[in-house]
């Protein structure tokens, strides 16, 4: 099933992400706008989502905005899994991003890989038995 808009949401943490400027937030918001179906959504610490150098006591500087992103159809069912997506540091990170979500998540595509959150391998692995 082809995506007709997309659920987004970013961290609004103040201790966090949520610090983000809005020079990095308005290319979102407007993509948000362009598409007929797309949702933004402000929400707290997205941690339990993917991994945040913010929570839990990690020392790591604001490190630019996360965010999650759902494509779903008109009545908001999901039709993929949601990504995770960030760091956003510059406004040209936000701008690949919302030129993305009204135009390549539509056409199938994926999302520019430097904006893909991974979580990092080491953390919670556990080694196999040999």
């Amino acid at each position: 099933m082809t995506p007709e808009g997309f659920t987004m949401a970013v961290c609004g943490a103040p201790e966090g992400c949520g610090g983000a400027s809005e020079e990095i937030l308005e290319p979102l918001r407007t993509a948000v706008r362009a598409s007929a179906f797309g949702m933004l959504v402000r929400t707290g610490c997205l941690a339990r989502h993917l991994h945040c150098p913010h929570h839990a006591g990690n020392r790591v500087r604001r490190a630019g905005l996360r965010a999650v992103v759902q494509p779903c159809t008109r009545d908001r069912t999901p039709v993929g899994p949601a990504l995770t997506l960030g760091p956003l540091t510059e406004v040209r990170d936000a701008e690949a991003l919302a030129a993305w979500l009204t135009e390549g998540l539509r056409l199938g595509r994926r999302p520019p890989a430097r904006l893909t959150a991974v979580r990092p391998s080491g953390r919670g692995a556990q080694p196999k038995p040999s």
